[in-house]
């Protein structure tokens, strides 16, 4: 025989087990708040939210009012992991449930409570259950990472209070409390206080051992312990009373309605980086892409917690939820920003509406038994097989629900109006994706958009005519429920189901289902598809034809533009108005709320471009022209009141020092530049549905338009210094995006309409057969033009000859002798020579090549320009220039060489005319916010004034007719507008020749 040791032993459990089954089990931020929302959902808590609130240290807080916990619950069950309550899913008692409907248990294995590490390392649980008191427990998790401690080692603190009025200072005391886990002062007296200082001695040694084999340097090493990470938090933490506000206010709205308040909050101390960017995101970017990636990541993920297709109305939901945050002295300020609202989904009613929908179940057989509809047309009782080959009878999957929506990209194929397909491509990048959801919470990662469970987008790259499907164009719900789909388990970490057959069955069954529905009714193998696009473009080929003549639909387009852009308009003023005044105020803000108002800003100037005045057609009603002219002028000031904003943000910015100037410039670039990015992005989007043949072209065109920004604004970006003014900088950068954003918005939205004709079925060349003297007249304009061009380009290579000539002279003058440099003869030359050079050097701007700068434009500068031209002839002709202070002090934004020649252009012609008049007199002022300049010479003759403007016409004798025509075609590039004056109170010499100028964002300095 044999010796042999025989004994039974248990399991032991060291602490770090609690670790693993935590933080470790989960796979993001995201995932870790879901699992704490259905612990609120098990409690029956009619609202959930996570609050997140900026300080020193960066704290949290899950709340709801559910059911809460009693003193002993909160020992005997939270902090015991793997509960029966989880796992037998029992309803709750009828008083804990407060009437509300019946809730299946979301959770399983009773460890979701322990995703509270992942978001922070200390947790701070604050419950109540009605008619009982306030418990409290305070977890550092970091305690649970000692590999050298079992579970029994770690004690938590707990607390049973009477009001929530004493939890900053009862914190305070758990705090210390719980500092004892780290046996500080072992006692020879206490065997068990030496063991577990030891264990944290050799802990640290271990984590120091793992720190300085990540650098080769070891004296340069960050090390900090986690056991002075725990002091430290300890000894630097205040519990915030002020955290409780949130929470307070769930609490009274149980109160009203259950006759006492009950529920729980987990304050998550000292937030992981995720949460903590979200609340404060530092010297990142607005547009910082690991900021931009973690907000969607998370809206992404909780946007429908619950199933948003089961959704009557707001009354009829009984779970709500929402994510906020807070700035730090938020209840001063109340300052606070919602990132995530319970009601912004896309609902069943937006469901409804899609050309596309499939709506049914997928019974226990594998069939699928429902309705469709495909471009509009409805089909009922539609029944298609899923099965795959080798499936039972019936399925391990059991029954389910089964929703799926979908649109046409392109307009001349959707049966939707292009202003409605437009939303739902907006939708579609919010909300897009085949969710699953369990008893109608959302079970992840499903429906996300690094999800492809389902294979939609694997199957579409194969042959995406024939499946049709795409994830970015669909929006799709599986409805599950735990009695009927039972077999289908989550994994430890919620990253999906366990695969089993069950799971397996899911998926083949809807893979199936969706390539038969594309092969039935809407890919590029189904008959039923040819003949809807086939019904559907000679639908649109009658309406073409039934539409009028190019005039009349232009004078209707332009109608329905300013009716259906007006009432957006004035709000659009009327938000902007508001803004300004709350920035007139000398306001501190914060960087969130600047952030607010910037957010605000682009919102309206996005859809400012959208807004644009539309151009006016030759002939329209006097109503309609009154119309017309009211929007022009909402549109002005909006985008008056729109630069005011931004130059007093930029000032704000400057003021706060919330970054350096440097920091400040490369944002507002990075900005600027991404939003002008998207602006051409959309107008190609456009330009592809709406002309394919033209795809290349104007894809190679957006790569020129989106280098622009760089190209102009790089020089201003490479400039800054830290000693740079920050405000002028921002300035600079703002002015040139503006710029773009215009140039951009009517150069893609002119081109947009030439299309929309074509698409109308207007026959271009018949539109444009004219009468044989209207054809005779504009064949005689081309021609001028074609001499303007022509003199425009012979005046570059004079210029250029002009400026060697005049060099060329100049220095032969200046090398003559000094006597020489005493005659008269010389001296009549030489002043003649400058005139001469003044001229040259005014008149080169005006080539027509090379980018010019924009800058502030003065009255004064215009007046010295004035000066400097002119010198010496008004006094010459006996001419009185009279020019107030009011246009001395005018400013307006533009380039100088094409502001200053308008009003050199028409003094020039006022001293021709006044010469007829027996009083010399010239004026310049401003009325109502226009410049006015006017001459005592005649008035211009009713009958001429509406070909003042016009190409070489000119009643002057020796006059080319080109000075008007140029002045008022360079004025309307930066959509400035000059024309005569014909109303009385638009004049300043009441019998003379009056001419007014309207220059877009003209400020009048005080």
């Amino acid at each position: 025989m044999f010796d042999m040791t025989r004994k039974s032993i248990s399991f032991k459990a060291q602490a770090r087990t609690i670790d693993h089954l935590g933080k470790g089990q989960i796979a993001d931020a995201p995932t870790a708040i879901s699992e704490l929302w259905k612990n609120s959902y098990d409690a029956y808590a009619r609202d959930v939210a996570l609050h997140l609130y900026d300080d020193d240290i960066k704290c949290g807080a899950i709340i709801d009012n559910g059911c809460g916990m009693t003193f002993e619950q909160l020992s005997d069950s939270w902090l015991t992991i793997g509960t029966a309550s989880k796992t037998t899913k029992k309803l709750l008692p009828a008083k804990d449930r407060f009437g509300l409907p019946d809730r299946s248990t979301q959770g399983e294995k009773g460890i979701g409570r322990l995703s509270t590490a992942f978001l922070a390392p200390v947790t701070l649980i604050v419950t109540k259950k009605k008619d009982s008191r306030f418990s409290a427990a305070l977890i550092d998790w970091r305690l649970f990472e000692n590999t050298y401690l079992s579970l029994q080692d770690i004690k938590v603190p707990m607390s049973e209070f009477d009001s929530l009025d004493q939890l900053p200072a009862l914190c305070a005391e758990l705090q210390n409390d719980m500092l004892a886990n780290l046996a500080l002062k072992p006692s020879n007296n206490n065997p068990d206080s030496l063991i577990l200082r030891r264990a944290w001695e050799r802990f640290t040694e271990d984590e120091k051992v793992a720190s300085d084999s990540h650098f080769n340097d070891k004296n340069t090493s960050d090390f900090v312990s986690t056991e002075d990470q725990i002091k430290h938090l300890c000894s630097s933490f205040t519990f915030n009373y002020h955290y409780l506000d949130g929470w307070q206010n769930l609490l009274n709205k149980v109160k009203d309605l259950d006759e006492a308040d009950h529920g729980t909050a987990l304050f998550l101390l000292d937030l992981n980086r995720d949460l903590e960017l979200l609340t404060n995101r530092g010297r990142l970017g607005r547009d910082s892409d690991e900021f931009l990636a973690i907000e969607e990541n998370l809206v992404d993920t909780l946007r429908a917690f619950v199933n948003p297709y089961n959704r009557e109305d707001d009354e009829n939901i009984t779970f709500h939820y929402e994510i906020k945050q807070f700035d730090k002295y938020f209840w001063q300020s109340g300052s606070n920003n919602t990132i995530l609202d319970y009601r912004v989904v896309f609902d069943y009613n937006n469901f409804s509406s899609l050309e596309h929908k499939v709506e049914g179940v997928i019974d226990e057989k594998g069939w699928f038994r429902g309705a469709v509809r495909a471009f509009g047309v409805e089909y009922e009782n539609v029944e298609i097989p899923c099965r795959s080959p080798g499936m039972e009878p019936f399925t391990q999957t059991g029954q389910f629900g089964f929703l799926l929506g979908a649109f046409e990209a392109e307009q001349p194929k959707s049966t939707h109006t292009p202003e409605e397909l437009a939303l739902i491509k907006d939708h579609a990048e919010k909300y897009s994706g085949l969710m699953i959801s369990r008893d109608n919470l959302r079970v992840l990662p499903y429906g996300r958009v690094d999800n492809d469970f389902f294979e939609i987008e694997e199957r579409r790259t194969l042959n995406a005519g024939r499946y049709h499907w795409s994830s970015r164009r669909l929006f799709g719900h599986i409805a599950l429920h735990q009695e009927k789909n039972y077999r289908l388990k989550d994994k430890a970490g919620r990253e999906g189901f366990i695969i089993n057959q069950a799971a397996r069955e899911l998926k083949s069954l809807v893979k199936n289902l969706l390539i038969s529905l594309a092969d039935k009714f809407f890919g590029t193998k189904s008959d039923n598809r040819q003949v809807m696009l086939e019904a559907l473009s000679k639908a649109k080929q009658k309406q073409k034809k039934a539409q009028k003549a190019s005039a009349k639909i232009n004078i209707k387009t332009f109608s329905a533009t300013l009716k259906k852009n007006e009432d957006v308009l004035n709000t659009q003023v009327e938000d902007a108005k508001n803004l300004h005044n709350e920035l007139e105020t000398d306001i501190s803000i914060s960087l969130i709320q600047l952030d607010g108002l910037v957010k605000k800003i682009d919102q309206i100037e996005q859809l400012r471009t959208d807004l644009k005045v539309p151009n006016k057609p030759a002939k329209v009603s006097d109503t309609l022209e009154e119309q017309y002219r009211s929007y022009r002028d909402m549109f002005a000031e909006l985008t008056e009141l729109l630069q005011t904003c931004r130059e007093r943000l930029n000032q704000i910015e400057a003021k706060g020092r919330y970054f350096s100037p440097i920091q400040s410039a490369e944002k507002k670039y990075k900005s600027s530049d991404s939003s002008l990015t998207k602006q051409v992005n959309r107008y190609i989007s456009n330009i592809e549905s709406t002309f394919e043949r033209l795809k290349n072209v104007w894809l190679s065109q957006s790569r020129e338009d989106k280098k622009a920004f760089e190209k102009e604004a790089l020089a201003t970006l490479d400039g800054v210094t830290e000693s740079s003014d920050v405000a002028q900088t921002l300035n600079s950068l703002d002015t040139i995006y503006i710029t773009l954003a215009d140039d951009f918005a009517y150069k893609y939205d002119a081109f947009l309409k030439a299309l929309d004709k074509l698409e109308n079925g207007i026959d271009l060349d018949s539109a444009f057969v004219i009468a044989e003297e209207e054809r005779a007249n504009a064949e005689q304009e081309i021609n001028q033009i074609r001499g303007l061009a022509q003199l425009g380009i012979s005046f570059e290579v004079l210029a250029h000859e002009l400026n060697s000539q005049d060099q060329a002279v100049t220095r032969a003058l200046n090398s003559m002798s000094s006597d020489a440099k005493q005659q008269i003869g010389f001296q009549n030359a030489m002043r003649a020579h400058k005139q001469f050079t003044e001229y040259l050097r005014f008149l080169s701007p005006l080539k027509l090549s090379g980018y010019q700068s924009r800058d502030d434009i003065t009255g004064t500068a215009i007046k010295k320009n004035i000066d400097i031209f002119f010198r010496d002839r008004f006094e010459r002709q006996n001419v009185d220039l009279k020019i107030s202070n009011s246009f001395e002090k005018m400013v307006v934004v533009d380039v100088k060489s094409r502001i200053i020649p308008v009003f050199i252009n028409i003094l020039n012609n006022a001293l021709y005319w006044v010469g007829l008049a027996e009083k010399r007199q010239i004026e310049i002022d401003i009325i109502d916010n226009l410049v006015i300049i006017a001459n005592s010479g005649p008035a211009v003759d009713q009958d001429d004034i509406e070909k003042l403007f016009e190409l070489f016409y000119s009643r002057r004798a020796n006059g080319n007719g080109v000075g008007l025509y140029l002045s008022k075609q360079n004025l309307a590039v930066a959509h400035h507008k000059i024309w005569y004056a014909e109303k009385e109170e638009e004049k300043l010499i009441k019998d003379g020749a009056n001419f007014v100028i309207q220059f877009r964002g003209m400020e009048i300095k005080k």
